[in-house]
């Protein structure tokens, strides 16, 4: 996700959807771990993971300590090759009582952030979903905070301003909705509370060629369906800026941010990249 300026000025263009949504993409995985009823959960927050062993017990703890309840917790694991999956699953066995339910599991090969993503969610039954990938943390207050702006409202997901830390520090994510204003860039990030039916109804998250900007197909289909977000003008999240991320490693190095542009320039025929 590129950093969002607050001097845009939103083009009132129209923005047409010009090709057919694909159907979910998933990908077999296994059940590894599982405890309590997901079906009771309201909201369900969905973890994808990838050799973030170093991070992941921190985005956990965020979680267990929400203040939101009835709770559910899935964390699909993408094939990892390093400690972070028995990591969780210990976690769990220590943790579950905490949850209405919680899940783990795990892709038979590596896939991608796109089906992970979509795994992860196919396995919640819950209406909201929280979506957090591994290096990332939530404050507690932040899964009650937007059900509760998102519960009465017609619109198909809300967000709120992330702080960074670790390797920068400031805030994202501090605009609006406003289509428009994807035109030329992303600026909302995917750790938002979505609606369920929202990922059914524009086919969840689409593979991209090149792993990174799932979130912002996401939002373009979203605009192009005529669905709405609702911004929540309060820090309620934090984003890692490390050298490890997945951006800095491989989305925005060269020969591959002019691949995705391509590719996203080729999907959705409204934007300016």
């Amino acid at each position: 996700m590129t950093k969002p300026s607050t001097k845009k000025t939103a083009r009132k263009r129209a923005i047409s959807k010009e090709i057919e949504y694909e159907a979910v993409s998933e990908s077999a995985s296994e059940l590894r771990f599982e405890a309590g009823c997901l079906e009771d959960s309201e909201a369900t927050v969905c973890v994808t993971l990838y050799n973030y062993e170093r991070y992941i017990l921190d985005a956990l703890h965020s979680v267990h300590d929400q203040r939101f309840e009835p709770l559910g917790l899935v964390v699909l694991d993408d094939h990892s090759n390093d400690r972070g999956p028995a990591k969780v699953e210990r976690w769990m066995q220590k943790h579950a009582s905490r949850f209405t339910g919680v899940r783990l599991l795990r892709h038979r090969r590596n896939k991608g952030l796109g089906y992970a993503r979509n795994s992860a969610v196919a396995n919640a039954e819950s209406e909201f979903i929280m979506i957090l990938d591994a290096d990332n943390e939530l404050y507690p207050r932040c899964v009650g905070r937007l059900v509760s702006s998102l519960r009465d409202s017609d619109r198909a997901f809300a967000y709120s301003i992330l702080e960074r830390f670790q390797d920068g520090v400031g805030l994202m994510g501090c605009l609006s909705w406003e289509p428009e204003w994807l035109r030329q860039e992303n600026y909302i990030d995917a750790m938002a509370l979505i609606r369920k039916s929202t990922w059914e109804r524009v086919g969840g998250y689409t593979p991209m060629p090149i792993s990174g900007w799932e979130d912002y197909d996401f939002w373009c289909k979203c605009a192009e369906s005529g669905l709405d977000g609702l911004f929540v003008p309060e820090i309620l999240a934090r984003y890692r800026m490390h050298g490890s991320s997945m951006l800095r490693s491989e989305t925005d190095v060269a020969e591959n941010n002019q691949r995705l542009r391509a590719h996203m320039k080729e999907r959705h025929h409204w934007l300016e990249l």
